[in-house]
């Protein structure tokens, strides 16, 4: 049976704009695995009804919510929800969802898991991220080591599902990248990676959330 992601990628500020490069390593990664295909929605076609529409059509096994949220909602290009505890989350049942939004691990993940989603693997809190000012381009953006502490530790669990492993392997994985990042701020001989940088990967570390089936795969 073929492999079916769908992925959403809003693109309308600079959090979301860094979000879009690493959005397009993880389907660069989805094209070279065998048999799997990722259908995106990309901009102003980040909604809720284009979103239904597409999980209804392609029936994906991963969903990949990239976006601004909160503790019960995951919103797309203009502010409104894509997904929302006790609204929609039913169109994530039996299902791996992955989400880089700030809060949606407090309230909707633990809805999606009750409504039979397979697993959730997200943030319980403000998902925080740090980078370099002035990085315009999408290759600056690409090329921003602040910014990559941040979000490779983030999209390290997106990596490892669309590889094949399971739920509690892409969340292990992901924090041991958390915790490499971690110790490299800490050591550095940078007082901006120690007294800045460092408590925001700290954060992000102990409010990434894994709910659900961690035998579960992609």
């Amino acid at each position: 049976m073929s492999r079916i992601i769908v992925a959403t990628n809003p693109s309308c500020d600079m959090a979301t704009e860094y979000l879009d490069v690493w959005h397009t390593k993880a389907v660069n990664l989805a094209k070279e695995q065998a048999d799997t295909y990722i259908f995106e929605l990309n901009k102003e076609k980040t909604n809720k009804q284009e979103l239904t529409e597409l999980i209804i059509q392609k029936n994906p096994q991963l969903v990949i919510l990239n976006g601004h949220g909160s503790y019960n909602s995951i919103v797309g290009f203009d502010g409104s929800f894509l997904v929302k505890s006790e609204e929609n989350e039913d169109i994530l049942a039996k299902r791996i969802v992955h989400s880089v939004a700030c809060s949606a691990g407090k309230e909707l993940g633990p809805c999606c898991i009750r409504i039979g989603s397979l697993a959730y693997i997200g943030y319980k809190e403000n998902f925080r991220m740090l980078h370099k000012l002035n990085q315009n381009t999408k290759e600056e953006k690409n090329n921003d080591e602040i910014a990559e502490l941040f979000l490779g530790a983030a999209f390290e669990a997106v990596f490892s599902l669309i590889k094949g492993l399971s739920v509690k392997d892409a969340f292990d994985n992901s924090q041991k990248m958390y915790l490499k990042n971690l110790q490299y701020t800490i050591a550095a001989n940078n007082p901006f990676l120690n007294s800045a940088v460092a408590p925001h990967l700290y954060h992000d570390f102990i409010h990434q959330v894994c709910l659900g089936d961690g035998n579960a795969c992609f």
